[in-house]
């Protein structure tokens, strides 16, 4: 038993000792000098920052719409004889061009009968005149002194004459005026809309045979949003100059058709589902090809020029807190710089105040970046 005993102190006594030796060792021994460790750098994109003269443009789509639209209908009533072969939609008229003629028959007979009655009133007139010569010629011979009274000479007759043949002119002269409305004219120059008379139908005062356009009255509605509009010229609104100068492109098939243009003037009213504001357009020469009204077209409008400014990828822009800004490397670190942004669309900002020319600016997107972050540099 005894025996027993004396082993388990033994062992007791090796594994405190065991213990105290490894505790010495582990407290006592030199430690390495520690080194700090280096974070690799971040590798950025950079583009190095330009100045240049650069013209606010606004993007927009608008639709080809007729300024004026005439619509032609009979003055007077009549059958109708003759509608000409080019009055057909699309076609383009003449000024003072022929498009139908009603039967002039009526009318014809009218001015014949308002052309007698104007000789009888004018003979008639000229007989009186004469039996009133005589009779102021009689009076005068018997009463030299005395002025002839007017019923002496016939006054109140002639005067009566003279009212009849003015009368018979003014018949004479709307009985020409039927018979010339017999024919329905082109008011001006331009493009048939639409028809609605055919040979041998009857037609009544104000009965409406067609409507046309002019030519040069082609105009192109460009609605914008309200905060471009100080951008832009626009004759009436912010300018008593010649409004922006404008692009408006029409896509047919695979081919695009440019024509240049003009802001004529702001709408009388807002569009009230997309409370845009309405701009029209004006063509500084003919379209060619020709445009018809109803035309989708895209718009580029160019407003002021800025003389410095700074064009940069839109990924190059960062928000944070209200705040604008875009990162720049200075001597290898990043470093953060708010900035004045003068217009942005999905792929390019333009940057009008906050860097200067030759600042190296990232574009690409940082994800938790600070400044003073330690960066490599590649275009």
């Amino acid at each position: 038993m005894k025996k027993v005993w004396r082993q388990a102190l033994a062992a007791l006594l090796v594994l405190i000792l065991g213990i105290g030796l490894s505790w010495y060792l582990i407290h006592t021994r030199k430690r390495p000098p520690e080194r700090p460790q280096r974070r690799p750098a971040l590798v950025v994109r950079t583009m190095v920052a330009k100045p240049q003269p650069y013209t606010y443009t606004v993007e927009t789509t608008g639709e080809v719409v007729a300024s004026r639209v005439a619509e032609l209908a009979a003055e007077v009533s009549g059958k109708v004889l003759w509608v000409s072969p080019r009055l057909l939609p699309g076609r383009v008229v003449r000024a003072g061009e022929i498009l139908v003629r009603l039967d002039p028959t009526d009318y014809q007979a009218a001015v014949a009968r308002a052309e007698a009655e104007l000789r009888e009133a004018e003979r008639a007139l000229a007989e009186l005149s004469a039996e009133a010569q005589r009779a102021r010629a009689e009076w005068e011979s018997l009463h030299p002194q005395v002025p002839p009274p007017p019923l002496a000479v016939k006054e109140p007759e002639l005067s009566a004459a003279r009212a009849r043949v003015s009368a018979a002119r003014k018949n004479l002269q709307k009985a020409r005026a039927d018979l010339h409305r017999t024919e329905i004219r082109a008011p001006f120059a331009g493009r048939v809309l639409s028809v609605s008379v055919e040979r041998g139908s009857y037609l009544v005062p104000g009965r409406a045979v067609a409507t046309l356009y002019p030519l040069e009255g082609l105009e192109v509605y460009a609605p914008v949003a309200d905060h471009f509009l100080p951008y832009l010229r626009v004759p009436g609104f912010n300018t008593r100059g010649p409004g922006s100068r404008a692009a408006v492109l029409w896509e047919a098939g695979k081919k695009v058709y440019r024509y240049p243009a003009q802001i004529a003037r702001l709408g009388g009213k807002v569009e009230e589902k997309t409370r845009l504001i309405p701009l029209y357009l004006r063509f500084t020469k003919p379209p060619s090809p020709p445009l018809l009204p109803g035309v989708f077209v895209t718009i580029h409008l160019w407003g002021r020029t800025y003389p410095s400014a700074f064009r940069l990828p839109a990924v190059a822009l960062h928000r944070s807190r209200g705040q604008t800004f875009v990162w720049v490397v200075e001597k290898g670190r990043l470093s953060r710089r708010p900035v004045k942004v003068l217009q942005e669309t999905e792929k390019e900002v333009v940057i009008l105040g906050g860097l200067s020319g030759g600042e190296h600016v990232v574009i690409q997107r940082l994800l938790g970046a600070l400044p003073g972050t330690l960066v490599t540099e590649r275009p």
